[in-house]
């Protein structure tokens, strides 16, 4: 896309004024972009804290043993690459203002001011459980991100997903470890949140959770105007801030210098508006949503109620049948609208509407 329009320009210089801890160049690129890498957000003695929990996960529950890499290509379930696992963690938690307050301050500043988020972002905690990707030294499957690959996929699979949705405010993504380039970092598809705002907007009645999760139906016709690809890359302590639309997936890490991230999802009060009033300022994620659709303001008038969903890994069977048939009645709506998924996302194991087109 080109560059943020001078309709939109005085509208970032009022966020960008309220902003503690982003720069004017770090809130243009998050809304230019959809994303903003934070350095040393996170105390590296926290990274280094919740590193070690996750090895000794690793070693007690997993049986790996971090001195000898060739233990680490554990087959795990679906469709992960070997090495990747989600780890539980303890229980604790961590008070984000508290234990990393430039992060906390960083969060804030693109939502619109810790006052937008849930408890005026005084219950932000932080775990320290972890997604792991230990690596395999030259993996010959390591491929750069592009379009036709699995694992795409919008964050959000327990809400049904709407242009103004509150659930998920950011993909808030902390580096617990240093991540050079093809060494497990998260693909990202820069220019996807576009699509992502132009099929939300012309969908009030808003999305399936599963339609653009997982092997999600509408994942491959949305990655497929992606052109922007982007390995994620960092050091221990940064953290990395994706807008709620950035699609995104796994990456095979070709190394043997182990990652170790997690993903939060902070919690708005109230949905995104993208036709404020005036002196009411934009939050950078709302003015990347129409810089997204090119449009100054946009009066977005959803159809339906917010919806809670379980996600699917955890559905029992009679809900997940349930779940299946309503999804299968939007995935007919959709092919009656024209939108249907392309024919090369059987082989990389997307659902696909195409029976009813």
């Amino acid at each position: 896309m080109v560059g943020l329009s001078t309709d939109l320009m005085p509208f970032l210089d009022e966020a960008v004024a309220s902003c503690d801890a982003l720069t004017r160049a770090e809130a243009l690129h998050f809304v230019e972009h959809g994303h903003v890498i934070v350095k040393n957000a996170m105390p590296k003695a926290h990274a280094e804290l919740v590193r070690e929990r996750a090895w000794s996960e690793l070693e007690t529950e997993h049986g790996v043993d971090r001195s000898n890499p060739s233990t680490w290509a554990k087959p795990q379930p679906g469709r992960r690459p070997a090495g990747y696992a989600r780890l539980k963690g303890t229980a604790q938690r961590y008070l984000l203002k508290t234990t990393a307050p430039r992060a906390f301050k960083a969060q804030a500043d693109l939502v619109g001011g810790a006052a937008r988020l849930s408890a005026d972002g005084d219950e932000v905690f932080w775990g320290d459980g972890v997604i792991s990707n230990l690596g395999i030294e030259d993996d010959p499957r390591w491929e750069p991100p592009g379009p036709k690959q699995p694992g795409w996929h919008k964050d959000g699979w327990h809400f049904r997903h709407f242009l103004n949705s509150p659930e998920q405010s950011l993909v808030t993504v902390p580096l617990y470890s240093d991540i050079q380039p093809r060494s497990g970092g998260t693909y990202l598809a820069v220019d996807s949140i576009a699509p992502v705002a132009r099929l939300l907007r012309d969908t009030p009645q808003g999305l399936h959770p599963d339609s653009v999760q997982g092997a999600g139906f509408l994942i491959p016709g949305l990655i497929e105007q992606c052109t922007n690809f982007v390995e994620l890359t960092g050091e221990a302590g940064d953290v990395a801030f994706l807008h709620p639309y950035m699609m995104h997936r796994v990456s095979i890490n070709a190394s043997t210098r182990p990652r170790f991230i997690a993903n939060m999802a902070p919690v708005l009060k109230e949905p995104m508006c993208f036709k404020r009033p005036q002196g009411e300022a934009y939050s950078l994620v709302e003015l990347a949503v129409l810089h997204a659709l090119s449009e100054p303001s946009y009066d977005f008038q959803q159809t339906r109620d917010m919806q809670g969903f379980k996600p699917f890994p955890f559905r029992e069977e009679g809900e997940r049948e349930a779940q299946q048939a309503l999804l299968r009645n939007e995935m007919r709506s959709f092919a009656e609208r024209g939108i249907v998924t392309p024919a090369w996302s059987a082989e990389c194991g997307y659902m696909t509407n195409q029976a009813y087109a």
